[in-house]
């Protein structure tokens, strides 16, 4: 059956518990094998595309050895319990963002992204030259029972939507946002209530009150996520994640029954999908951007210099603070921000006074 076919017959209804467990063990004939993947997003919008053609690179390369049938956030199980399906055995593959996961390892939220820390270009160089693949995996995957790669990265983010204008630290006292990871553990220290919500549940609580601003992606997912209907205060830079890793990971006992080929083929898809979800959001950000200001009458505002630099301060104390809690944490805190100094250094000289100085060439279409 082909891959495409085979999506369409094998549909993604949910199941209940019974059905379940009739999942726990990968199915095996002929020598094939089939994976169950659960996702902390939705299928609608890229993310889900992203998910299902990671699971179609698989079927292709490996000739249908390895077929991976996905589940969307609510169709298996809810997002935030995807890391749990997997390493009860309901699933053999996971995808979300590893500070979804925070509350399983201390360590897991600098593998996703660290305030004022490193972009995407430089966070893929430390996964695939700096030992971060294999550095997250012994100090905050492995020990979870599950195997790490890499399968996403959603750029430099946007800072997020809010209810009122926010010019000063003041103005951030009180408020009810939803900001996952290291970033929401800097703004609590204004005296910002910081909810941890799924994609799904974000409009909903937008729309209720029930938290006043929240922060997502950028223009293209936030478009689609509708946001701008409730509020329309739309904040940058996004100082909180300017890189977000998205992660894939694999129950330890299904990767480590692959042949030696077959974990190449999946490392190769991760990679691929990787790059293809950050290029797929560069290409649409500003498209996005525009239709949400011009369109939609979104106030696209600037964090004000005053308010970047007292955040910036505070979440140096904060994130040191919040890696000395364990070993494996302070270690993957070291590293980071060993090669953030190496690429400051760097892109600073290759790309940093370019960015200004390109603006100088008027070019016009011919």
């Amino acid at each position: 059956m082909k891959r495409r076919e085979f999506f369409k017959k094998a549909g993604v209804s949910a199941v209940g518990a019974a059905g379940a467990a009739t999942l726990a063990t990968p199915a095996l004939s002929q020598g094939n094998m089939e994976w169950v993947a659960v996702s902390a997003f939705g299928k609608a919008g890229l993310l889900g595309a992203a998910l299902d053609k990671f699971a179609e690179d698989v079927a292709i390369m490996s000739e249908g050895k390895l077929t991976i049938k996905t589940y969307h956030a609510g169709e298996l199980v809810g997002g935030l319990e995807a890391l749990d399906a997997v390493q009860s055995g309901t699933a053999q593959m996971g995808f979300g963002a590893p500070y979804y996961w925070e509350g399983k390892s201390d360590s897991i939220s600098f593998v996703a992204a660290m305030p004022y820390g490193l972009n995407a270009q430089e966070q893929n160089a430390w996964f695939y030259y700096g030992g971060g693949i294999e550095m997250a995996d012994r100090l905050s995957y492995n020990p979870l029972g599950v195997k790490f790669l890499p399968m996403g990265n959603t750029g430099n983010q946007m800072g997020g939507w809010y209810a009122k204008e926010i010019n000063t630290v003041d103005d951030l006292d009180g408020l009810k946002f939803r900001m996952p990871g290291l970033g929401g553990e800097v703004l609590k220290t204004f005296g910002v209530n910081v909810v941890l919500l799924p994609g799904n549940e974000v409009l909903p609580a937008l729309t209720s009150g029930a938290i006043d601003g929240t922060e997502w992606i950028g223009p293209a997912a936030d478009l689609g996520a509708g946001f701008f209907k409730v509020v329309n205060n739309y904040y940058y830079p996004g100082w909180h994640e300017p890189a977000t890793v998205l992660d894939s990971f694999f129950d330890m006992q299904a990767w480590e029954a692959l042949d030696d080929q077959t974990r190449g083929i999946v490392e190769r898809a991760a990679a691929s999908t990787n790059l293809w979800i950050l290029s797929r959001f560069q290409a649409v950000n500003n498209a996005s951007l525009q239709k949400l200001v011009n369109e939609n009458g979104v106030n696209l505002r600037p964090y004000s210099d005053e308010l970047l630099q007292a955040i910036g301060e505070r979440t140096a104390e904060v994130v040191r603070d919040r890696a000395s809690v364990s070993p494996e944490a302070s270690e993957l805190y070291n590293s980071l921000i060993e090669w953030r100094r190496t690429m400051v250094e760097w892109s600073g000289i290759s790309e940093g006074k370019f960015m200004n100085a390109r603006t100088s060439a008027k070019f016009e279409a011919i």
